[in-house]
């Protein structure tokens, strides 16, 4: 079976070009069976575990995983976090969050570690199992899930089955360690995987395969669509993404919802995105998801991202995100050039710190630079015509006395630099945006 593998990765160019390598390390029949791979080819391995916290025997886990990366004398990189703390702040899935960290962890690993790739134990019966998670819950771009490679990933084990694995393990005594929590059947997934897939295995010999060739058309149908839509204008931002409404309503019916979903997934979330979502989108208006935002303006298609914005304090040098944007001050005894874009300085002594940033809130008033009268945020907002579904992360600076800067939109009248003034602070900022 290692032959097999082996003669897919060459096929495949997996390890084209590649000397070090971390490898996604739980310790499972997956992980362990890709390491005996791996442990073939002239390469340097590193392990690299991340500890969920989720369940009472997670410490004998990483007592295995050390035991086991000693035996096979191999570099061991290990860390752990409370999943379930950050899936409450982050409003995510125990399975979504956990998937988030664990990434996030092995790819600062490959950074640190200076290596060339990553790779992952998924195995064909994971493939399936996302294929009907996605399915069920209505997805449409997507269903193709996971690739052999993909970026700075790879998959080798994505054509062989679980239970081809387990049995060459048994087969050589080669220890493994079970995740009990495997036979949850809280988890979809796992109800997929006992409930769904051996009745989909008893209506037709062969299914699982003929299900890996449907996957493999998907994901080709897929590629073509993005190629359809890559000369659309598309700008992805921290937490929002948008696209020309003139290129978006040249789409057909069916492409528009692919593209939205693609463009939903982005964000590394599970949507519940449908047709009827796309046909009833108004000229003007906001479709609500659970997690996100669909809104049409008059010149784009905005998919924003739910999130709560927690007050943060400004330093007096330094940068923080917040939003779409990124917020860099520091102070000054004068000021070099007065009219730069993206830069508002303020006298520091009329200031009452600590200065803090927030979003908006119900009544929230300013006074703006050259004016006496009050104004309402709201009114700023429409003026200027920021999309209703970017101002509730838009960012809002203030000190004890009020607000005195709304970004990019007004400054307020107060703390204005002049001759007398002994010190400036610089509040300068800049949209954050992706590539495509």
């Amino acid at each position: 079976m290692i032959k097999e593998v082996k003669e897919l990765i060459r096929k495949e160019r997996l390890l084209s070009g590649i000397k070090r390598i971390i490898l996604g390390y739980s310790g499972g029949p997956d992980s362990t069976f890709l390491r005996e791979v791996l442990s073939e080819e002239d390469l340097e391995i590193i392990l690299a575990y991340f500890n969920h916290n989720l369940r009472d025997d997670s410490t004998y886990e990483e007592k295995f995983i050390r035991k086991e990366a000693e035996r096979v004398s191999l570099q061991l990189r290990t860390e752990g976090e409370n999943v379930k703390n950050y899936c409450k702040k982050e409003s995510l899935s125990i399975e979504e969050g956990a998937r988030v960290l664990r990434m996030n962890y092995l790819h600062r690993v490959k950074d640190e570690e200076n290596a060339d790739i990553i790779a992952l134990g998924h195995n064909l019966d994971d493939q399936i199992e996302n294929f009907f998670i996605r399915l069920l819950r209505g997805s449409g771009f997507g269903l193709s899930s996971m690739r052999y490679k993909d970026g700075d990933i790879i998959r080798p084990l994505l054509s062989f089955r679980k239970k081809e694995i387990i049995r060459y393990l048994n087969d050589h005594n080669i220890p493994y360690y079970e995740d009990p929590s495997n036979r949850d059947l809280s988890y979809l997934r796992n109800r997929i995987r006992s409930e769904l897939i051996p009745v989909i295995e008893n209506i037709k010999d062969g299914s699982i395969r003929c299900i890996e060739r449907s996957i493999e058309n998907i994901r080709g149908m897929e590629e073509a669509l993005k190629k359809h839509v890559e000369d659309i204008l598309i700008v992805k931002y921290p937490n929002h993404v948008d696209v020309d409404r003139k290129d978006f309503g040249q789409l057909l019916l069916s492409e528009k919802f692919l593209l939205v979903s693609k463009l939903l997934s982005l964000f590394g979330k599970e949507r519940e995105l449908k047709r009827a979502h796309i046909e009833s989108l108004p000229d003007r208006g906001v479709i609500e998801l659970s997690d996100s935002f669909i809104e049409l303006t008059h010149n784009k298609l905005i998919i924003t991202l739910k999130k709560e914005h927690s007050i943060k304090e400004l330093p007096m040098k330094g940068e923080l995100s917040f939003g779409d944007f990124l917020i860099t001050t520091e102070i000054f005894t004068k000021i070099d050039d007065p009219s730069k874009d993206g830069c508002e300085y303020f006298d520091l002594g009329d200031l009452e710190l600590p200065l803090t940033i927030r979003a908006r809130k119900r009544g929230d008033q300013i006074i703006s630079f050259g004016s006496k009268e009050r104004k309402k945020l709201k009114d700023i907002f429409i003026n200027e015509k920021i999309p209703r579904t970017l101002r509730n992360s838009w960012p809002i600076i203030c000190d004890k006395k009020g607000i005195i800067l709304i970004l990019g939109l007004r400054r307020s009248n107060r703390a204005y630099v002049s001759d007398k003034t002994k010190k400036v602070i610089l509040i300068k900022y800049k949209e954050v945006k992706y590539g495509w």
